[in-house]
């Protein structure tokens, strides 16, 4: 199967996270600083998606509680056909609602303190994405 990427979103912060080669294990990778632009943005997950040569990425789409498009999303969906250019590697979307919260929770109930939180909090929002992937790919 290989390695898959997973990745949360952000206009500041683009969390990631890789999986074992066997696609079973998620695990975290330092957040990628987000570019100025779109464009940029693709660029610079283009540039560390190719260190790990993935057979897919899975990127969170922000959805509201409805399940209706947000902002974001609409954002992300802009984001995939470039990542899938400079890639050329499928790119899936992947329902995240809840996850920041789970791991903002997560996070406080373990006494992380917000000045912690802000660099690790996307990676692991990025890994819990990717978990829920495998998980789900597996059933």
């Amino acid at each position: 199967m290989g390695r898959i990427i997973g990745i949360d979103y952000g206009k500041v912060r683009i969390g990631f996270a890789i999986s074992d080669e066997n696609a079973i294990i998620a695990q975290p990778k330092p957040f990628i600083p987000a570019g100025k632009t779109l464009k940029e943005t693709a660029r610079r997950l283009a540039e560390e998606i190719s260190k790990h040569s993935p057979s897919t990425i899975v990127i969170g789409l922000p959805l509201h509680m409805s399940g209706k498009e947000s902002p974001m999303s609409e954002e992300v969906r802009k984001l995939v056909p470039l990542l899938e250019e400079l890639c050329q590697t499928q790119v899936v979307l992947w329902d995240e609602r809840l996850s920041t919260a789970q791991i903002e929770r997560e996070l406080k109930m373990a006494e992380v303190s917000r000045k912690k939180r802000t660099p690790i909090i996307d990676s692991l929002t990025a890994t819990l994405i990717l978990q829920n992937f495998l998980d789900r790919s597996r059933m």
